[in-house]
């Protein structure tokens, strides 16, 4: 299928069911509902990326639902295996009678504020701008096409491949900071 065919498709399908699905992964996360808009993101991509496979649906509606049940299990899954490792330092029996893995304290100290700003230094303006969009001003794939001029199904994409790179970067700043933080500017831990 071609591409400006794909995209009126997609964004066909998101007129109708968008708000649909939003509420359907937000009543199943339950606790971890804060994952609700990345799931709803990725069953609209799979979407897409199948429209542009060449495979036709006969149920849009029934399709996009159950890739959201995937994404809501998996996002449950991940959600309740972090839950486990970062335990809270007062939820810690002392009574069991082991120490604390490094891994389990390091962070619990850290300026995620000054992380943060570190991490958007090094983001290109294009994607700290829609960095904003998305997860600070938390408008819809949608909305931050009609802001820049550009497919619902371009902001996904744009999206997924910039959630990608943070992943990427976060990783040294976190083991810089765990090794003292002088790289990055933390400074030395107490």
């Amino acid at each position: 299928m071609n591409r400006d065919l794909a995209n009126k498709k997609l964004e066909e399908a998101y007129d109708l069911y968008a708000k649909s699905i939003e509420k359907f992964c937000f009543t199943r996360l339950g606790e971890a509902a804060g994952m609700t808009e990345d799931c709803v993101q990725e069953a609209f991509l799979i979407y897409y990326n199948k429209l542009l496979d060449g495979q036709t649906f006969e149920n849009v509606r029934a399709f996009l639902y159950k890739t959201a049940d995937i994404m809501v299990k998996r996002a449950k899954e991940k959600y309740y295996k972090n839950a486990k490792r970062h335990k809270d330092i007062d939820d810690v029996d002392e009574s069991q009678g082991r120490e604390m893995d490094f891994d389990e304290i390091v962070f619990l100290d850290m300026d995620y504020d000054r992380a943060k700003d570190i991490l958007l230094e090094m983001l290109t303006d294009s994607e700290k701008e829609l960095y904003r969009l998305k997860y600070v001003e938390k408008k819809s794939l949608k909305e931050i096409g009609e802001i820049l001029k550009i497919p619902a199904s371009a902001v996904a994409n744009r999206t997924s491949r910039l959630r990608g790179k943070v992943k990427k970067l976060i990783e040294p700043i976190l083991n810089d900071y765990a090794k003292g933080g002088k790289r990055y500017g933390f400074g030395s831990k107490q």
